[in-house]
């Protein structure tokens, strides 16, 4: 599913709430930007994926890979693992919330994919996913979807 970045997330009621912002939705028909980002924003960004949102029984692949794996996508930083490709993270900063599907490490790491500057803000300085400001927001988020 392709949003174009910063373009309000499209499930009404989160939009509503929080004015959630979409993130990483990526499409090969759709150009994006490239760029290199800093190992710190990429363990930060990890530590979200570890810690999804919206886990889903199906998954989707990297249109961007010649050889997208048959299921999730693993990816590995330092010593641990998680698998790709069927579930959504939040970031939250400065009274805004931002979704993103969880391929987007991957795509920033394999493909380059250049996120916005206000989204890498958030990512690094934002509550990380074990804080308690973070984990409140879930807990108050998670009652939108029920």
């Amino acid at each position: 599913m392709y949003l174009p970045d910063l373009s309000p997330y499209p499930h009404d009621k989160e939009y509503q709430v929080w004015g959630t912002l979409s993130v990483g939705w990526l499409t090969k028909e759709v150009p994006y930007l490239q760029c290199q980002t800093s190992e710190d924003f990429k363990d930060r960004l990890f530590e979200f994926c570890l810690k999804p949102v919206l886990r889903e029984r199906g998954f989707h692949r990297c249109e961007f890979c010649s050889s997208p794996p048959p299921f999730l996508t693993y990816v590995k930083r330092g010593d641990r693992e998680v698998g790709l490709g069927s579930a959504q993270i939040r970031v939250i900063y400065q009274n805004r919330v931002y979704a993103a599907p969880d391929l987007i490490y991957h795509y920033i790491t394999e493909h380059r994919y250049c996120p916005p500057e206000e989204f890498v803000e958030a990512v690094l300085k934002g509550p990380s996913p074990d804080s308690p400001e973070y984990k409140a927001f879930i807990e108050n988020w998670q009652k939108v979807y029920d």
